[in-house]
């Protein structure tokens, strides 16, 4: 019998999690954590060095976490002592210890490192990595260790992440929800503060240096983002010195060019980066609707390019204080044009379409920290995100004898503001429990001017005007408390308290049926509430390398300026969408049970969840008869309304091997059931999606990688996404001594186009979209990077503002 690739796939990664397991437990143990002599605070990626002292050689090892811990096992009889490294320090070697029958698990609890400003005229990397880690809190995808990502964007970068799936029209999914907020560095960023899927297709992937999700967040992040909060982190160079890279795509799809500059000496540190893009997509599309004759088939080509940029300044006056001020900027231009054929009924119309959209926004940050001795510090930040859109959609529409029918003129300016200022402490104790305070207001004012021109054969062209000015005010305080019993169990509680007004003002014109005349409407709407949102995670270690976690928490949604704006935006005369200004905010109740191990060179990550949302926000479609200027009209509108319960269930594995030195495995799967449900309305169902990426290093600089995935697609109130597939194909070698590269890639090699479709029922008719995505790409990436450094260890805190949940672009 033929099997299907994606029958393949799935067997291939269960094969590899049941291989993963196949591994003996260990007689000996030996544990430690690592800290800076002067501040106490852990060191986290030191290389920590297990060697016998019969040879001087060292037979295994191993990095710290995030809290500095590290552990070894399977240790054999026989007598050892630790090395501990890492850049800016003085390698520290313990005295010798043995492990015997006497005594077969030692423990280091405050091994201390001394700062070591010693200048690195040239950095040799041993070891790397895994693909994804597990740090407890998050899992983290080392993005920078893919080189499939070369020469592509965040939005292909996404797609390799566990819990995380994106379709083929770009849109992104955190275990089966939409509902989630994604972060730049911690922090809200003006590139992502519309349309996310346009938005992550603008940022390249070869400043990324990985990926982190949080699926039950603590009571220190925002409330708000149902699912949880997936935050990139961009490379940064904080050592001295100077060093930069530059690099360069060229593709039949995508083309970039960046680099980076990155100056530090003494108490004084500069770091930009500069990105060009630009990319051209195709699509055609088809619609079909059930119960009446209507078909459309269009073609478009998208145009897209612009610039990202990036500089910071920071100021160590001493080991004590520390400044940094962070400012980016970007600027992008969309062009969409295409040709729509509409049948309905008996007639067929043509239309022209032009879609013409440019976006701006820059983000200044302001952030001052001071350590208190002993092992407490207190930061004082301040941020600033303003982003403007500009979006104009023409449609003209034409008879079958090229003659004018119609049209319309949508244009759309969207400015916003975010300012956020935020007080932080944090304090640890001796006995390795740590209390974290904090206080929060953040202040955003989001306006959207509209004008709607509509065109007519033998009449006055009508115009329509629509604004709304939305302020949302935020104010917010956390406590956090972690601490340990019987050096097994690990504690995590904490509390936040939220407060949240706003308020928005509709005006518009209308024109009187009876007079014809245009009037006047204005609206206003207010509205407050508070949450108190609880979190508490639990962990137990068992044998150092086995962690079993138990989480809860809570979380908040709020509608924002996108989904509230009540004004018709008509895409065609056949399409529209309305926003709904009554929408409250959603409430979610999130239970997660993870697992975790690690041995050697392989690691495991397993968690089953339940996640239940009351007042759920979901697209709801509606068929509206709408008479626009004597023309009587079957509109299919799409709003958002609070659904009554949204409820899904979970399975998310993920691991990553080494068979040999130098080849890794790295698959993951992610299962969930959704239910949803309305006074009127259910839907639900099972979706699931899974991926395999694999690498090995040949000899001589070449290396390899190949990435596949699979999206089963996923319902939603009224119908269903269809499924997708990704497929990459990556080589690179190694030049220049090592300091540059030449990579080679080919996306999606098997297939012209990947389909993506959308179904949505209605009370009078089922209308299916299928896109046709021209995703075929083939392209050629080089970088370079320059400089001498030498090493720094200097900590900064950023603001977190991962709440807010929008869509527009």
């Amino acid at each position: 019998m033929r099997r299907s690739p994606l029958y393949a796939l799935l067997s291939l990664c269960l094969i590899c999690f049941f291989a993963l397991h196949t591994h003996a437990q260990t007689p000996g143990k030996i544990t430690g954590m690592v800290q800076d002599s002067t501040t106490g605070k852990p060191v986290e990626f030191a290389t920590v060095s297990l060697l016998s002292t019969a040879t001087g050689k060292p037979v295994d090892g191993t990095v710290t976490n995030e809290k500095g811990q590290f552990s070894f096992s399977k240790v054999a009889d026989g007598s050892y002592s630790l090395a501990i490294s890492y850049l800016g320090y003085a390698t520290t070697t313990l005295p010798s210890f043995s492990v015997s029958g006497q005594q077969r698990e030692w423990s280091f609890p405050g091994i201390k490192l001394r700062s070591n400003t010693t200048k690195l005229q040239e950095v040799t990397v041993v070891g790397q990595k895994p693909l994804v880690e597990d740090k407890g809190d998050k899992l983290v995808y080392n993005a920078e260790q893919d080189i499939s990502n070369i020469g592509t964007t965040a939005s292909d970068v996404l797609k390799k992440v566990p819990s995380v799936t994106v379709d083929a029209e770009g849109n992104v999914q955190l275990r089966g929800s939409a509902n989630f907020r994604v972060l730049m560095d911690g922090k809200p960023s003006s590139i992502l503060a519309n349309n996310l899927a346009e938005a992550l297709k603008q940022i390249p992937a070869d400043i990324i240096k990985n990926v982190e999700v949080i699926t039950s967040p603590s009571a220190k992040y925002d409330a708000e983002g149902t699912a949880g909060i997936i935050n990139i982190i961009t490379k940064k160079n904080s050592m001295q010195g100077v060093s930069g890279k530059i690099g360069g795509t060229l593709g039949s799809r995508y083309n970039n060019a960046n680099g980076n500059l990155n100056a530090r000496t003494g108490k004084f540190g500069f770091s930009s980066r500069l990105s060009f893009y630009d990319n051209n997509n195709r699509r055609t599309t088809t619609t079909d609707r059930t119960g009446e004759f209507f078909r459309q088939e269009a073609g478009l080509r998208q145009l897209n390019h612009g610039y990202y940029g990036q500089a910071e300044v920071t100021f160590d006056p001493d080991t004590l204080n520390a400044f940094n001020l962070n400012g980016s900027m970007r600027r992008n231009y969309f062009t969409g044009r295409g040709k729509q054929t509409t049948y309905a009924g008996p007639t067929v119309r043509y239309s022209d379409l032009e879609n013409l959209w440019n976006g701006s926004g820059f983000d200044l940050n302001f952030g001052y920290t001071h350590t208190f001795k002993p092992q407490h510090e207190l930061s004082v930040l301040a941020q600033w995100n303003h982003n403007n859109s500009h979006d104009v959609y023409d449609n003209q529409l034409y008879n079958a004898e090229n003659a004018f029918i119609e049209g319309q003129l949508n244009d759309n300016d969207a400015p916003s503001d975010e300012k956020t200022f935020q007080l932080d402490y944090n304090r640890s104790f001796k006995n390795d429990s740590k209390l974290e305070l904090g206080a929060k207001t953040i202040l955003r004012d989001a306006i959207s001017n509209n004008t709607y021109q509509y065109s007519f054969a033998g009449k006055a062209d009508s115009l329509a005007i629509n604004n709304f000015d939305y302020d949302q005010d935020v104010v917010a305080a956390y406590f956090t408390y972690a601490f340990s019993l019987q050096k097994k169990y690990n504690f995590h509680l904490g509390t936040r308290y939220e407060h949240t007004a706003t308020k928005g003002q509709f005006l518009n014109t209308q024109k009187d049926p009876v007079t014809q005349l245009a009037k006047l409407q204005r609206s206003s709407f207010k509205d407050q509430y508070q949450n108190v949102i609880p979190s508490l995670s639990v962990s137990r270690t068992l044998d150092s390398i086995h962690t079993v976690r138990v989480s809860y928490t809570q979380r908040i949604q709020r509608p924002q300026i996108w989904i509230l704006n009540p004004f018709l935006q008509l895409e065609d005369f056949n399409n529209a969408y309305r926003g709904n200004p009554t929408l409250d905010a959603e409430l979610t109740h999130s239970y997660e049970v993870g697992y975790s191990t690690y041995f050697k060179t392989t690691s495991i990550n397993a968690s089953v969840f339940m996640r239940q949302t009351d007042n759920a926000i979901q697209n709801v479609a509606r068929p509206e008869l709408m008479v626009i200027d004597g023309v009587e009209r079957n509109v299919l509108v799409i709003t958002h309304d609070n659904v009554a319960k949204n409820r899904a269930y979970g399975l998310s594995l993920s691991g990553s091997t080494k068979p040999v030195p130098a080849w890794t495995i790295s698959p993951s799967f992610n299962l969930s059931y959704q239910m949803l449900k309305t006074d009127s309305l259910s839907n639900e169902g099972l979706q699931y999606s899974a991926n395999l990426n694999t690498s090995y290093e040949f000899s001589k600089g070449w290396s390899g990688q190949v990435y596949a995935g699979y999206f089963s697609g996923g319902k939603v109130l009224q119908g269903e996404w269809g499924a997708s597939y990704y497929t990459n194909f990556s080589v690179r070698k190694k030049i220049l001594k090592d300091k540059g590269s030449i990579s080679f890639g080919v996306t999606n090699p098997f297939s012209q186009t990947i389909e993506n479709s959308y179904t949505v029922n209605t009370r009078d008719y089922t209308q299916t979209t299928r896109n046709y995505n021209y995703n075929r790409t083939v392209r050629i990436s080089f970088d370079w990077n320059f400089g001498k450094m030498q090493a720094s260890n200097r900590q900064k805190k950023s603001i977190q503002n991962d709440d807010a949940a929008g869509g527009g672009k």
